[in-house]
């Protein structure tokens, strides 16, 4: 009995430790804090982002609007030394902990994956090293050996509906930042706008969008043919000719 006590114990401790732990990371990712002025405006308009709690003196990015995937991307990859493999994604900023490198060693597929602090990781073994900076897109790896051909790489990862950072856009020696960036073509609503480092520390806020005359992207044209058809269903419907019924007296 002592000893199911014991283990108990044991495991009660362990869980509120880890709690604990897990809980230290949360807070330390969700540090960084940004605030926009103004909070709403037409597309072109210029807003000013404040930032802090980010890693100091390096760079940063910001995305506009809701977050988009782009699977199995293909771009070019430079391979100037048998292990030695980089390249720019074509899209950015990139989300923390969503890129993913597929690659073959002969005939195998390999998946280098980000490890959401700019590193990366693979499980395989035959990565020496790799890193995705998250505000540029730069991805580079090194692999452990240089008897294996590598091959077919594409590219997985969640970055946003508009790319609106500042030419050289970086964070101070205190992790703060504080410039302008402008309203882009995006339809009427209230939408994220999110500021990345490229160690991977992220904050948010929201911009609400009006007098905008882009479709919202859900209205895709199959969308509006559905939604016209319905119409002229529902029109022709309203509209019908209905018989005449004599009142019986």
């Amino acid at each position: 009995m002592r000893t199911n006590r014991k283990v108990c114990t044991s495991i009660l401790l362990s869980s509120i430790a880890l709690l604990v732990v897990s809980a230290m990371i949360l807070e330390t990712k969700a540090a960084s804090a940004i605030v926009l002025t103004p909070t709403s405006g037409e597309p072109g308009a210029s807003i000013t982002v404040s930032g802090t709690g980010f890693a100091a003196s390096i760079s940063a990015g910001i995305g506009f609007g809701p977050e988009k995937g782009v699977v199995d991307e293909v771009v070019t990859v430079t391979n100037p030394a048998t292990q030695e493999f980089y390249g720019f994604t074509s899209q950015h900023p990139i989300k923390p902990g969503t890129f993913r490198w597929k690659y073959l060693r002969g005939a195998v597929q390999l998946t280098a994956s980000d490890n959401g602090d700019g590193t990366l990781s693979d499980p395989s073994g035959f990565m020496s090293s790799g890193t995705i900076n998250y505000t540029s897109g730069y991805f580079h790896r090194i692999m452990s050996s240089s008897t294996m051909t590598y091959t077919s790489d594409t590219f997985s990862y969640t970055t946003y509906q508009f790319e609106v950072t500042p030419a050289g856009l970086a964070t101070d020696g205190s992790g703060a930042i504080n410039r302008q960036i402008t309203v882009p073509s995006i339809w009427n609503e209230t939408h994220p706008v999110t500021v990345i480092d490229s160690a991977g520390h992220v904050g948010a806020s929201s911009f609400t969008v009006f007098g905008s005359t882009v479709i919202p992207e859900a209205f895709t044209i199959g969308a509006m043919v559905l939604l016209s058809s319905t119409a002229l269903i529902v029109s022709s419907y309203c509209l019908r000719k209905r018989p005449i019924t004599k009142e019986v007296t």
